[in-house]
C-alpha cells in the first residue's frame, strides 16, 4: 500500500494522510531551522531551547510513525522518535556530566538510522533506487560516527550541529520522501516520473526511464570528483587570497569560508535556478503531454524518423530532470549533491568577481569566519585575560592588580608640561580607507608635543591573525616616530590575542601570556612553545624594519598618569566584559588618578548611533556608573566605525556633573552609515553630534552605490526600512572610493591653561564645523561653520 496520495491516473489528489505528513514534515523542518538559530541568537539558552525543540519532534515523528505501512520504516521512526524524546530530555536538564552521552546518543541516532537504510538496501534487491538508498545510509553512519566521537567538530557544538541536523533531515524525509511497496515500485518503473502528465504505463517510457538511470549511476561518480575538484580549486583560492597559515586553525578560516561557498551554491540552486526550471516544467507540461502521445501513438510508423529523433532527446532531457527532482526528494544527501552539481559553477563566478564588486563583508565568504571566531572567543576573553593578569604578575612577582607600575607605560613626558596625543579606532582593514588618513596622522605625529598614539580597537581586521600585521598595522604606520599603545577590539580577539600580545606586549610578557592562554585551555591548541616564540621573534623582526615603536605595554589594557591627567584604557573584550582581575586593576587605577583630570578608552562606546548600550547591556551600564561615581571627564571609544559626540549631564553626590562622550572608530574600516542614515528622532540627549553628515552621506552612497546594489539602497533610502540593523547593514555599502569619511582625534592636555582639547581630524585635516551634523548646544554660539572643531573641557570641574 502506497504512502504518496497518487491515482494511477495521474494528478494528485489531497487526502487526509497527504496533509497530515505535509504538516509533520513542514513542522520539523522548521524545528530544525529554529535549532540551527539558536545557538547563535541565545547560545546561553541554546540547550533547554535545543531540548524543547528535540520533544516536540519527537511527539510529531511518533505521531508519523502510526501512519506508515512498512515495518522497518515505521521501527526506525519509533526508535528515531525514542531517542529525539531522551536527548530532549537530556538536554532540557543539561548538565556537563551527561554531555558526552549525550552526543554519543545523538550520533547513535544517526547511525541507527542509516543502519536500517542499508539493511533495506541489501535485503530488498529489487528496489529501484537501492543505490541511492545504500548511499545514503552510509552516509549517515559516517555523520552519526563523527558526532558520537566528537570530531571535527567539539565541544557544545557538537551536540548543536546535531540536533539541527537530525531535526532537518527528518523533517525533509518525512515532508518529501513516498514511502511505497514493491508493487508500486515495480509500477513506477513503468510510469512517467511526473506524474502530473497523466501519461499510462507504457514499455517506451520504460526503457527510457531504465536507459536515464543507468546513465545517471554511471554519472554520478564523476559528478561526485567534480564536486570535490570544485571545492579543493575555492580551498585553494581562499588559502592564497587569505594568506593562511598551515595549520590546523590558520586553515579553519578557508575551510568557512568554502562553507559559504556551498551556502551560496545552494541558494542560487534552490532560490534561483530550479523555481526557474520548475516555473517551465509547469508551463511546458501540456506541450509535453502532446509530444509524448505523438511519439507513443507512431511506435509502429517508421516514417518521420529524424523529428521523433529530436522530440526524443528533448523528452529525456525533461525526464532526466524530473527523476533528479524525485531522487532529491528521496534522501537529503541527493538533493545536497544536486544542488551542488546545478550552483557550484554560478559560485565559482561569484567568488572570481566578489573582489571587484566592492563588498567587504557579507557576498565575500572568506569574512564568514569571523563570526565563526565570535561565537567561539566571546565567552573565553575574560578567562583568558585573567590568567594572563596572572602570568604578568607572577613574571614581575607582584600582585599584577595593584601594583601601580605593572600595567602603566611612560611616554616621554616632562612633570607638568603641555603634551599632545593621538586617538585612532578600528584601523587594520589595510585598504584605502585606512591609509587615506595616513599622512594626517603622519604629518600631526612630527609634532614635537605629540607624545603617543593609542589604537582605540580593531588593530586588525577580520581576524587579528599575525600575517596581517606587516601589511594593515607596520606599514601603514612606518614613520611614526612616537610610542603606540593598544586595546583590543573583538577582532583583534578572534585569534585569542596572540598576535595582539606578540606585537603589543613586552617580549617577556607576551611569552607569559600566550602560554597562560595554553594553560587556559589546558594545552588544547595549535599554539606550541615553538609558535609563541616565533611569533614574538616575527614581531621583534617587523618592528626594527619599519621602525614603529610598540611593545611597551604588559597587558591588553594600561594607564599613562601624569601630574594633574591620567588616561585609563580598558580592555572589554567581545561582550562588553571585563573580568574580576580586571576590575581590581582598573578601581586601583581610578584611586591613582584621584583629584586628575580623568580620560577613559574603553574598547565599546557607552553611546553609539543616539543610543545608550546600557539599555540593553545591564553589565555596562553597571560600568558607566562606575564612570560616574570616578568623576571620569571624557570617555573616548571605538568600535563603531565613525566620529561621534555626546554632553552628559547628571547628578552625584547632590553636584552637578558632566561627561562627555567621543565614538572615535573611524580609523580605517568601513563607515558605519547607520548612525547618519538611521539617527533618532530622540536621541539619550540633546547636546550630540556626529560625522559623516547625513547629506554627505547620501550624496556619496547615491553616486557609488552599484546598479545590482540600488533596491537595497531604494529600500533603506525611499522607504526608511533596514532588513537588518543599521550597523549590520553597513558593510554592505562600504565602498574605498574617495570622499572618504574616516577620522582621528587630537588629544591636547593644557595644564599651562587648565584645559583639555580635543580636535577631530578627517582624511582633509582638521575638521570644520560645517562637516559635523550638530544637534542642541554642541557647537559654541561664537564659531563659524568654517572654524575647525574644538572641544575643550576644564581640568578643574567639581570632583
Amino acid at each position: 500500500m502506497s504512502d504518496d496520495p497518487v491515482r494511477a491516473s495521474g494528478p494528485f489528489r489531497l487526502t487526509l494522510h497527504f496533509a497530515r505528513r505535509v504538516l509533520i514534515g513542514a513542522a520539523i523542518l522548521g524545528l530544525g531551522a529554529l535549532a540551527c538559530a539558536t545557538p547563535i541568537v541565545a547560545a546561553d539558552v541554546a540547550p533547554a531551547v535545543l531540548g524543547v525543540l528535540l520533544i516536540v519532534s519527537a511527539a510529531l515523528q511518533a505521531i508519523h510513525s502510526l501512519s506508515l505501512n512498512d515495518r522497518a520504516l515505521t521501527r526506525q521512526a519509533r526508535v528515531a522518535a525514542a531517542v529525539s524524546l531522551i536527548a530532549g530530555l537530556l538536554l532540557v536538564s543539561w548538565d556537563q556530566v551527561v554531555f558526552s552521552s549525550l552526543a554519543a546518543l545523538l550520533g547513535f541516532s544517526w547511525i541507527v538510522d542509516g543502519g536500517i537504510k542499508v539493511w533495506t538496501a541489501v535485503r530488498r534487491r529489487d528496489v529501484p533506487q537501492r543505490r541511492i538508498l545504500l548511499a545514503d545510509g552510509a552516509i549517515n553512519i559516517v555523520i552519526g560516527l563523527c558526532i558520537a566521537i566528537r570530531w571535527p567538530i567539539s565541544g557544545a557544538w557538537a551536540v548543536y550541529v546535531a540536533v539541527g541536523l537530525r531535526l532537518l533531515s527528518t523533517g525533509w524525509s518525512i515532508l518529501l520522501r513516498r514511502v511505497s511497496s514493491d508493487a508500486a515500485d515495480a509500477a513506477d518503473a513503468q510510469s512517467h516520473p511526473d506524474r502530473l502528465l497523466g501519461l499510462p504505463a507504457h514499455a517506451r517510457i520504460a526503457a527510457m526511464r531504465a536507459a536515464i538511470m543507468e546513465d545517471e549511476l554511471r554519472r554520478a561518480p564523476i559528478d561526485i570528483r567534480w564536486i570535490l575538484t570544485f571545492l579543493i580549486v575555492f580551498f585553494a583560492i581562499h588559502i592564497g587570497r587569505m594568506d593562511a597559515e598551515w595549520n590546523l586553525v590558520g586553515l579553519f578560516s578557508p575551510a568557512v569560508a568554502v562553507a559559504g561557498d556551498i551556502f551560496f551554491a545552494l541558494l542560487i540552486a534552490y532560490a534561483l535556478i530550479v523555481p526557474a526550471r520548475l516555473a517551465w516544467r509547469s508551463l511546458s507540461r501540456p506541450l509535453v503531454r502532446r509530444l509524448w502521445r505523438w511519439l507513443l501513438a507512431r511506435d509502429a510508423d517508421r516514417s518521420g524518423r529524424i523529428r521523433a529523433w529530436i522530440v526524443s532527446r528533448w523528452l529525456a532531457r525533461r525526464m532526466r530532470f524530473d527523476l533528479r527532482l524525485a531522487r532529491a526528494r528521496q534522501s537529503p544527501i541527493s538533493a545536497l549533491l544536486a544542488g551542488l552539481r546545478v550552483g557550484l559553477p554560478t559560485a565559482a563566478v561569484l567568488i572570481a568577481f566578489v573582489p571587484l564588486l566592492g563588498v567587504s563583508w557579507y557576498f565575500n565568504t572568506e569574512t564568514w569566519a569571523t563570526g565563526v571566531w565570535d561565537t567561539w572567543a566571546a565567552h573565553r576573553t575574560d578567562p583568558w585575560r585573567e590568567q594572563m593578569i596572572g602570568a604578568v604578575g607572577k613574571l614581575k612577582a607582584v600582585n599584577a592588580t595593584s601594583d601601580p607600575d605593572v600595567f602603566q607605560v611612560h611616554p616621554d613626558i616632562k612633570e607638568g608640561e603641555d603634551f599632545s596625543f593621538i586617538v585612532i579606532g578600528d584601523t587594520g582593514e589595510g585598504d584605502a580607507s585606512q591609509h587615506a588618513l595616513r599622512d594626517q596622522f603622519l604629518a600631526l605625529g612630527a609634532h614635537p608635543d605629540i607624545k603617543f598614539l593609542v589604537v582605540s580597537s580593531d588593530v586588525i581586521y577580520p581576524q587579528g591573525v599575525m600575517s596581517d600585521y606587516e601589511a594593515k598595522f607596520y606599514l601603514p604606520f612606518k614613520g611614526f616616530g612616537k610610542p603606540i599603545y593598544a586595546i583590543p577590539g573583538n577582532h583583534d580577539w578572534y585569534d585569542s590575542l596572540e598576535a595582539f600580545a606578540a606585537n603589543f606586549f613586552q617580549p617577556e610578557a607576551a611569552r607569559a601570556t600566550m602560554r597562560a592562554r595554553r594553560r587556559a585551555d589546558h594545552l588544547l591548541t595549535t599554539t606550541t612553545e615553538a609558535r609563541v616564540d616565533g611569533m614574538v621573534d616575527q614581531a621583534a623582526f617587523l618592528r626594527q624594519q619599519y621602525g614603529v615603536q610598540c611593545a611597551a605595554q604588559r597587558g591588553p589594557f594600561f594607564e599613562v598618569q601624569t601630574k594633574g591627567f591620567a588616561l585609563i584604557a580598558v580592555d572589554t573584550g567581545i561582550l562588553r566584559t571585563i573580568d574580576s582581575q580586571q576590575w581590581l586593576w582598573l578601581r586601583a587605577a581610578m584611586e591613582r588618578s584621584r583629584g586628575k583630570f580623568k580620560m577613559i578608552i574603553p574598547g565599546h562606546p557607552i553611546y553609539t548611533a543616539g543610543h545608550d548600550v546600557g539599555e540593553d547591556d545591564k553589565g555596562y551600564a553597571a560600568f558607566h556608573q562606575f564612570l560616574r561615581e570616578s568623576s571620569v571627564d571624557v570617555a573616548m571609544a571605538g568600535d563603531t566605525h565613525d566620529f561621534e559626540f555626546y554632553r552628559e549631564a547628571y547628578k552625584f553626590d547632590g553636584h552637578d556633573r558632566q561627561m562627555l562622550h567621543f565614538v572615535n572608530g573611524g580609523g580605517g574600516a568601513y563607515i558605519s552609515i547607520g548612525t547618519a542614515l538611521d539617527w533618532p528622532k530622540k536621541p539619550p540627549m540633546d547636546d550630540t553630534a556626529f560625522y559623516p553628515r547625513t547629506d554627505d552621506e547620501v550624496a556619496k552612497l547615491a553616486v557609488e552605490v552599484p546598479r545590482w546594489k540600488l533596491p537595497l539602497w531604494w529600500w533603506v533610502h525611499r522607504l526608511n526600512a533596514w532588513p537588518s540593523s543599521p550597523e549590520a547593514l553597513a558593510a554592505a555599502f562600504a565602498s574605498n572610493r574617495a570622499p572618504f569619511f574616516q577620522s582621528f582625534v587630537e588629544v591636547q592636555v593644557k595644564p599651562s591653561a587648565g584645559v583639555v582639547r580635543y580636535h577631530p581630524y578627517t582624511a582633509n585635516g582638521r575638521m570644520h564645523w560645517r562637516e559635523l551634523q550638530v544637534f542642541g548646544q554642541t557647537m559654541p554660539t561664537t564659531a563659524s561653520p568654517d572654524d575647525f572643531v574644538e572641544f575643550t573641557v576644564p581640568m578643574t570641574m567639581v570632583k
